[in-house]
């Protein structure tokens, strides 16, 4: 079937216990941030803003948004700086981009569509996730962008 034979150009990231898998081209780079501002009032998920290429970049935490901690931004904090995708007439669009904190090494890596399997018994119950799914068996989320702008939109940051 040519449908599965489609090739699918991922990032997958690593968060703190869980992989999430983001479309390549919606990666702008990948960052080391050693601070950030905090916000006043901000939910728990928010770390703060940082500054990168001359834009203001709201950094977030994939952990606290889902319920656990934040992460501490220090000198070994990597992040994903990520595009927005919300229509950009849209005359209340906040940012342009979105930093989101990760662990680890991220990898670019090809799947076909038949590498990616939908995970019937895992629950897509965490706010920054559209689907969770397996990739070869290995349990992993696909991270929902729109989400993520709409959770900044209705924090008003």
């Amino acid at each position: 079937m040519e449908y599965n034979n489609q090739l699918i150009k991922s990032i997958i990231l690593t968060l703190k216990n869980e992989l999430v898998m983001v479309p390549n081209a919606a990666v702008a780079e990948i960052i080391s941030v050693n601070e950030v501002s905090e916000v006043d009032g901000s939910p728990q998920w928010m770390l703060g803003k940082a500054r990168w290429r001359g834009v203001e970049l709201p950094v977030i935490s994939y952990e606290a948004a889902g319920g656990d901690s934040a992460q501490d931004v220090n000198i070994n904090t990597q992040v994903a700086v990520m595009y927005t995708v919300s229509d950009e007439t849209e005359q209340d669009k906040t940012y342009s981009y979105i930093g989101l904190a990760i662990h680890g090494v991220p990898h670019v890596s090809t799947f076909s569509r038949g590498q990616i399997k939908i995970d019937e018994q895992a629950l897509a119950e965490h706010p920054m996730v559209a689907q969770k799914v397996r990739i070869n068996g290995a349990a992993a989320g696909i991270l929902d962008i729109y989400a993520i702008e709409e959770m900044l939109q209705q924090a008003a940051l």
